[in-house]
């Protein structure tokens, strides 16, 4: 870490040197910082090495950084300091079925049992503390942990399983305190989800307002969708049941062989390059990586594995040419109207017109993961929804109701972050409303996954739909072109909502 004497000195030399390398050399000294922030753990410490920094030395790019980092971990530090419980701004509980050192303790080599001893005997600890002050998970999530735990156990040196014992044995004791509901229920939770959400978006928005205004949308895309499904003679049943009915219809599911694969990966081709010729209408400087990115299959062994879609980044410059690998393996799940959209989010205008611009905007690192968290899936949201909102499905009905769909499934889940910490949910009741609202669950988020997240990580979920729903707001108040508004959210790289 650069200390403050450090930087009077690079500053002093610097001016030495001239005004452009002083610049130049202030500039070097944010970078130094911030690439030593991953190993500074306290935000309080973070927050307090960039107080003692001078930003008006910086160039404006730099600037940006710093601006941008220093708003995320004032609001991370302020989370901390009046909720110290937990992991943190990762979320209320130290230990669940995705984080914890439990989750590889059977694999602890024999130099490495007491360290990894230590540290499940630390978080068990932990999570004593926290019971203390009232921060106990759900009920189901200390189910899944006592399986897990089991299991690990099962599989460890006598020392880890004996510490893992432990763990459980803390756990097991909360179930009575652990209530029926699948959110936090500690006390000031909503002040305490409201600095979750902020953490997300970078700026701060009522929970109240993100739920009034997802049940807005909601209600407006099941509107549209009604239309739709009748015209397809779909009439009966709320628009969840009348989707799962649309995706069980044989004339729109592909054959379970290489040839249904083939025909699912050639038919999203023509909706890629409609979107691409589509895109100087709404966007300025164009990366060359969006004329180098493509839709494949995946190999067949990452099918044969399960492997869920991914994507190999092209260069900013689309010298390197990059592709979204389409997840098959379950295609019977993927009717062909659900596929169109799918270009708008995963390839463009979504993440891969996002994620090389990023690039070419020369942001540190550091700024890009935490300024706001939910920027870039947030982005991509807003990117296929754009696209329905700006005529990609126009005389396509079928695509339209695609379109609808995965739109339905980001908003149902952020809803439902919502329904699940401040209105008291249970699991059952929030998987009934993903069903109702969206219909079959997409083909990576079975509703019990999407609870359990919602469940371990507050306002994550939300703070995607919100970031997507406050940028087509201002995109609808703003005075300029379309174009000039994706340049301002865009071009400088990722800004927490209150920079933009």
């Amino acid at each position: 870490m650069i200390d403050r004497r450090g930087m009077m000195l690079l500053t002093a030399a610097g001016l030495a040197a001239g005004p452009a390398s002083a610049r130049q050399n202030d500039d070097a000294a944010l970078k130094a910082l911030l690439d030593g922030f991953p190993k500074v753990a306290s935000a309080a410490d973070r927050l307090k090495a960039l107080a003692a920094f001078d930003p008006t030395t910086l160039s404006s790019k730099a600037h940006l950084d710093y601006e941008a980092v220093r708003n995320a971990v004032a609001i991370e530090a302020e989370l901390v300091r009046r909720f110290p419980f937990g992991a943190g701004a990762a979320g209320p509980y130290v230990v669940t079925t995705r984080a914890g050192a439990w989750l590889k303790a059977a694999d602890a080599k024999p130099d490495a049992v007491a360290a990894t001893v230590g540290r499940l005997d630390a978080e068990t600890d932990q999570i004593r503390h926290d019971a203390a002050v009232g921060v106990v998970p759900p009920a189901f999530l200390l189910d899944r942990l006592e399986k897990g735990l089991a299991e690990s156990a099962a599989k460890a040196a006598p020392p880890v399983a004996a510490a893992l014992a432990r763990q459980a044995q803390v756990l097991s004791s909360l179930k009575p305190r652990a209530g029926k509901a699948a959110g936090i229920r500690f006390k000031d939770r909503e002040a305490y989800y409201a600095l979750a959400l902020k953490g997300q978006l970078g700026a701060a928005l009522a929970p109240a307002e993100a739920r009034r205004r997802l049940d807005e949308t909601i209600r407006s895309l099941h509107a549209r969708a009604d239309v739709l499904l009748k015209a397809q003679g779909l009439t009966k049943g709320g628009v969840g049941e009348r989707l799962r009915a649309l995706a069980a219809d044989e004339r729109f599911l592909y054959s379970d062989d290489d040839a249904g694969r083939d025909r699912a990966v050639a038919d999203m081709a023509p909706w890629l390059a409609k979107a691409r010729a589509r895109l100087p209408l709404a966007f300025a400087n164009l990366p060359g990586a969006v004329n180098a990115v493509s839709v494949r299959r995946m190999s067949p062994a990452d099918e044969a594995a399960g492997r869920q879609g991914y994507r190999d980044l092209p260069s900013a410059d689309g010298s390197k040419p990059g592709a979204y690998y389409l997840d098959l393996k379950q295609i019977r799940r993927r009717p062909s109207w659900s596929l169109p959209a799918v270009v708008h989010h995963e390839v463009i205008p979504g993440h891969m017109l996002q994620i090389p611009l990023e690039e070419a905007s020369g942001a540190h690192p550091y700024r890009t993961r935490v300024a706001c968290p939910a920027a870039m899936e947030g982005w991509a949201v807003y990117a296929e929804h754009l696209a329905w909102e700006t005529g990609a499905f126009d005389g396509e009905a079928l695509a339209e109701i695609g379109g609808l769909y995965w739109i339905l499934f980001r908003a149902a889940r952020a809803r439902m972050d919502l329904g699940v910490h401040l209105e008291g949910w249970t699991p059952e009741r929030a998987m009934a409303f993903l069903a109702d609202t969206q219909g079959d669950p997409v083909i990576f988020a079975p509703f019990t996954q999407e609870v359990e997240r919602a469940a371990i990580a507050p306002g994550v979920a939300a703070g995607q739909g919100m970031y997507w729903l406050e940028l087509s707001r201002r995109r609808r108040a703003w005075g300029g072109t379309l174009r000039e508004f994706h340049g301002k959210v865009l071009d400088r790289g990722t800004l927490p909502l209150g920079m933009i």
